[in-house]
């Protein structure tokens, strides 16, 4: 089984972007996703090395919160990211 974290797309160039999830930055194949993304836009990765569908905001944003309930450290690390 695999879980799909959501991730905010940053920059892209070609076929691989840059990724935010939970302050922490990956650069992520583009090359499963049927529909095109731009900065701004969430993915819901897969292994965090792969974008495969790209997801509403409020849908990124309720599943962040139900990882954060889940491990509250993502909570404080997202917090510290957006001080930073």
């Amino acid at each position: 089984m695999c879980i799909a974290v959501p991730a905010e797309v940053i920059s892209i160039d070609g076929p691989m972007a840059v990724v935010d999830v939970y302050g922490e930055r990956f650069t992520v194949s583009l090359m499963m996703m049927s529909e095109t993304v731009q900065p701004g836009d969430f993915v819901a990765l897969q292994a965090q090395r792969y974008a495969v569908t790209k997801i509403a905001r409020e849908d990124a944003q309720a599943a962040r919160r139900f990882f954060e309930d889940l491990f509250p450290e993502l909570a404080d690390r997202a917090q510290t990211a957006r001080v930073a």
